[in-house]
């Protein structure tokens, strides 16, 4: 093959243009994404059944999911959350394959469907949630506090209109709409009056409110339909329907002589804010498998248009989160990283071999990034920080094979053979070698790609890009650079090149010189004393090691943007529209700082799902979330500012992060039956832990507990008087929340029927004390009986909310750290502050928070690292025909670690994910630099060298190769480890230092390890 590409060089060229069209081809057409999309774990059910309390949730609602939810195998936990007439239940699966969580979910859905009908009657049907990472691209507020929710609304879907007819959008959502709705609202004095009973208003209009078809009237030739309406046209014929009819007069009665009746807003579930203005949200979800940038160009110009054609006069659009503008600047970076990186690595090569060597050296790239941006396109690989980092990444260890291979043909050149044949014979020679050096970086790297959990699916891109690059590399080595060097090389762009004239103007030949004595001293001393030699390094490795725990661990550290979540929740037991004035006036407070761009609030629940992996919170009328667009610097100031102005509110920042956010970093969960019980040892434990170092504030997630108004019926005297508990429980209803007894049809098929709502006058409830006086007519005698004469009233507490994790009542204790403060650390004293605390029987404490999410990513590590230190093995045990000299050369792994944890602490990086990844793929790279030489030190024992001038010869020839080697490494990564991001710069920098240490260690240590080995061998006679 080598010869016909030598050959055939033409076609060799041609075909490289074709994959460079190919390539270029892919990039423009390559979907784009800030990060890799996961399918998450996690599932969320959640059932409404209006008016029940907490206890109620938990005994009707979410004991009855769980029991059927439960039996589904590859649950890891289930958490539910009986709140005020909602009850959500969170189920997070084991460690499984994509398509394995699919199959869960088909399960859950069918248990849910299973479990409907024994939910009560008056609970909705449950809802179930996959999609948690399924996020809005573009988010953006409508906002206004001179027009109603209608107006808002309106303008809203008009939007709604314009962008989701443009390709690349899958869906556009509205967020925070107040419909509206009929509010009938009873006069309890005229109905006593009349002698009327509120059912007989609900039963009226129900039998009123009817469009039944009458079927078809069959004649003759042909057959006619006949339709019955009775369907109210407007509000006026609902006030005219007649309930009954005077006993004294006799005088037909309307709900219009028993009531007031409007059309009004419907009591809202939850408010939005721009700012301090109503607001409707809309988000915008772009099309998987589509470029995301083409598309948000179209959205881009949509609402600029929109903005300045569409909008009513004191109307204000706000564009809260542009995801689509983050993913153009991640991947632009990452570009500019990988252009930068190319770029350095020709002039590092040109300054070091001449620019003909460098141009055979670089043209393989740009045929090797052509074939990986093929590769991708045809696996549906989308170009995302991961893909373009596997690039950067695999461009120092591609140009190895290059080097390696121009080198021998020049070599070859220099010897004086035919041009072809010391093309052909200098590739073919080291075909054998570069293909091991090939084979034991793809085996440090391909086994990565059986992570599991949400950490290894992230990065599951990296290891297979890098391995198709690396064969890319493999095979341009024995093709391209042939037919290149045929071409283009000679052996005077060598003694021309750049560095030989700037090594005789600076005279750097002399400092050249001196470094060599140096290394040769320092190997000869090395060499008389080999065991000592090494001892001293395990020392040092030794003593790296002390270093880990000042490192702290971090398993993915915050994105970085301008832009953070304020989450705030009030004292349990207010009200919606208490919460929406505090939020109104939080808005205010941040607007006013300096460094906020825009604020926007979701009052009532969280806020729109905006990125993958963003945790809204739970809907609670004492909820608020805040999305800030504003300096990220000033987020902890901003949070302080509102604690200081509002000191009873919880005030929670987040910032976005990479792996599923936990609740708090750190958390006690206590367990047993009995709430009150628990709730004491909370308070305990509490207690404890709260004075903690690294502790900011503590929370439990049972919060305060509210307050209840109960109605105990008397059945004997309800009996007596003729009323029935449900008279009771729905005039009750009626009086405190209003009831949905039917729907108002709109003219518009486009837009939905309007609720129609009874409700006792709010005049007539203005304090506790007036739910005794409203009254219920007799169904039997007619009399009219006050509610406190067949039931007492009283006030009882209440829990705000109940949570149960893996079917039992947990309850949390949550701790928040201060800046700076490890929760590991934090974790092990918690656990040292509760080792003599005493439970009470059958109760137990159990620990969480981050150290579970970084147990399970760095334990998904640990199948893949034995793995690739076992292909290592094996390729250079092929290679060498020797089960021990793979093991020195091995030695080189251990000795990369003084460089990763001495380079991160120099850098003040966290060990994390990333930078544990860098670790193991840098093992199969710094094995390369030990099997060169040790591959000619027994090259050179086998031409006649005695052991130590083997050793010391082979050692100085492959000094050069290795340390070119190691310098294109470093200056590639250098682009990524000064300005890849807090994500990239530890796995740079552990590739960085592991590499630069490790080879000059490996310059030292293999040669001493192979004179110990061979002369205990000679000892020995083995």
């Amino acid at each position: 093959m080598i010869k016909w590409c030598v050959d055939h060089k033409v076609i060799v060229v041609l075909f490289s243009i074709l994959l460079i069209a190919g390539g270029v081809f892919s990039y423009t057409d390559l979907e784009r994404q800030e990060n890799p999309t996961i399918t998450p774990p996690i599932a969320l059910v959640q059932c409404i059944y209006p008016g029940a309390s907490p206890e109620d949730i938990e005994k009707e609602v979410t004991k009855k999911i769980e029991d059927k939810i439960g039996t589904i195998e590859g649950i890891k936990t289930i958490e539910s959350f009986s709140l005020d007439s909602v009850g959500i239940i969170k189920v997070t699966l084991e460690d499984m394959s994509d398509a394995e969580i699919l199959r869960r979910w088909d399960k859950l859905r069918d248990k849910v469907d299973a479990v409907k009908t024994d939910l009560p009657e008056a609970a909705l049907a449950p809802t179930i949630d996959t999609e948690l990472t399924n996020s809005f691209g573009h988010v953006i507020g409508i906002s206004s506090s001179d027009y109603t929710y209608q107006d808002l609304k309106r303008v809203a879907k008009n939007l709604e209109q314009k962008i989701k007819v443009l390709d690349g959008v899958a869906e556009v959502k509205i967020v925070g709409e107040i419909s509206p709705s009929v509010e009938i609202q009873v006069d309890m004095a005229k109905l006593r009056q009349y002698h009327i009973a509120p059912n007989m208003i609900l039963g009226a209009i129900q039998s009123r409110n009817v469009n039944i078809p009458g079927g078809n009237l069959n004649l003759e030739k042909s057959k006619i339909p006949v339709q019955i309406t009775g369907e109210y046209k407007n509000i006026e014929s609902l006030r005219n329907t007649i309930v009954g009819v005077s006993s004294d007069t006799g005088i037909p009665i309307s709900i219009g002589d028993l009531s007031t009746v409007t059309q009004t807003e419907k009591e809202a579930d939850s408010y939005a804010l721009v700012g301090q203005d109503k607001a409707i949200i809309v988000g915008v979800r772009y099309s998987n498998g589509q470029n995301v940038l083409e598309a948000a160009k179209k959205v881009d110009e949509t609402i600029k248009t929109f903005e300045k054609n569409a909008l009513y006069k004191n109307m204000k659009l706000t564009i809260l989160n542009n995801q689509p503008a983050y993913v153009s600047e991640a991947i632009n970076l990452f570009v500019d990283n990988l252009l930068s990186a190319v770029v350095l690595v020709i002039i590092v090569v040109w300054l070091f071999m001449g620019m003909r060597s460098a141009i055979i050296v670089s043209v393989p790239i740009v045929i090797v990034t052509a074939v990986v941006l093929i590769y991708m396109k045809m696996t549906g690989i989308p170009l995302h920080q991961i893909s373009i980092a596997a690039l950067i990444i695999s461009l120092s260890l591609l140009v190895a094979n290059g080097i390696v291979a121009n080198d021998n043909m020049y070599l070859y050149l220099q010897q004086g053979k035919e041009r072809s044949e010391a093309m052909t014979k200098g590739v073919r020679d080291v075909s054998i070698p570069i293909l091991t050096s090939t084979l034991t970086t793809i085996a440090s790297f391909l086994p990565l790609a059986m992570m599991q959990g949400s950490a290894g699916k992230f990065a599951s891109a990296l290891p297979i890009l890098v391995s198709v690059a690396l064969i890319a590399s493999y095979l341009t080595a024995l093709t391209l650079v042939p037919a290149l060097g045929d071409k283009i090389l000679e052996v005077k762009s060598r003694n021309g090149g750049l560095l030989a004239r700037l090594v005789h103007v600076l005279k750097i030949d002399r400092l050249g010189h001196k470094l060599m004595k140096l290394y040769d001293a320092m190997l000869a001393k090395a060499l008389a004393r080999p065991k000592t030699t090494i001892i001293i390094f395990l020392i040092l490795l030794g003593m790296s090691m002390t270093l880990v725990p000042s490192l702290g661990i971090q398993v993915f550290p915050p994105i970085q943007r301008d832009q953070y979540v304020m989450s705030v929740r009030l004292p349990s037991g207010v009200n919606l529209n208490y919460t929406r004035d505090v939020s109104q006036r939080i808005s205010q407070l941040i607007e006013s700082d300096p460094s906020t761009e825009s604020v926007a609030a979701q009052v009532g629940e969280g806020f729109i799902q905006y990125y993958d992996t963003f945790d809204a919170a739970r809907q609670g009328t004492n909820v608020a979330e805040f999305i800030i667009n504003g300096e990220r610097a000033h987020a902890e100031d901003m949070a302080q500012n509102v604690r200081k102005a509002f000191p009873e509110l919880t005030v929670t920042l987040k910032f976005l992060e990479l792996n599923m956010p936990q609740d708090q970093p750190v958390q006690v969960r206590i367990s047993g039956s009995d709430i009150k019980e628990l709730k004491e040892i909370a308070e305990s434990v509490e207690a404890l832990v709260k004075p903690l170092n690294g502790v900011l504030r503590t929370e439990v997630n049972y919060g305060h507990d509210s307050y209840k108004l109960k109605v105990n019926v008397d059945e004997t005297k309800a009996n007596l008087s003729g009323i029935s508990n449900y008279d009771v429980a729905s005039t009750v209803r009626m009086a405190v929340n209003g009831l949905e007894i039917t729907k108002l049809k709109q003219a518009d098929v486009d837009q939905d029927p309007i609720p129609v709502n009874i409700r006792i006058g709010k005049e007539a409830l203005k304090s506790v004390s007036d739910l005794d006086q409203i009254f219920l007519t007799s169904q039997v005698t007619g009399e009219n009986v006050p509610l406190g004469q067949i039931a007492k009233i009283t006030t009882e507490a209440s829990f705000n909310q109940i949570v149960r994790r893996n079917e039992i009542r947990t309850i949390t204790v949550g701790l928040y750290l201060k800046s700076g403060a490890s929760s590991d650390a934090v974790l092990f004293d918690t656990q040292n502050a509760l080792k003599q605390y005493k439970l009470p029987p059958n109760y137990q404490i159990s620990y969480g928070g981050d150290n579970e999410f970084a147990d399970e990513t760095f334990g998904s590590m640990v199948l893949p690292a034995i793995m690739a230190v076992g292909l290592i093995y094996l390729v250079i045990a092929l290679q060498f025909g020797s089960l021990l000299e793979p093991l020195i050369i091995m030695g080189t792994i251990p000795l990369s670690f003084i460089g990763i944890f001495s380079g991160l602490k120099i850098m003040n990086y966290p060990i994390g994910f990333m930078a544990m990844l860098g670790a193991i793929s840098l093992m199969g790279v710094v094995v390369n630099n030990g099997i060169v030489l040790l591959d000619y030190i027994k090259l050179l024992q086998k031409n006649g060298f005695a052991l130590d001038d083997a050793v010391k010869n082979g050692a100085k020839t492959r000094l050069r190769p290795i340390m070119i080697g190691m310098v294109t490494t470093v200056i590639s990564l250098l682009p990524l480890m000064l300005s890849g991001g807090p994500l990239w710069q530890p796995l740079a920098a552990a590739l960085n230092f592991g590499m630069i240490v490790s080879t000059v260690l490996t310059l030292i240590v293999i040669p001493c390890s192979y004179v110990w080995i061979e002369k205990m061998r000679e000892k020995y006679k083995v």
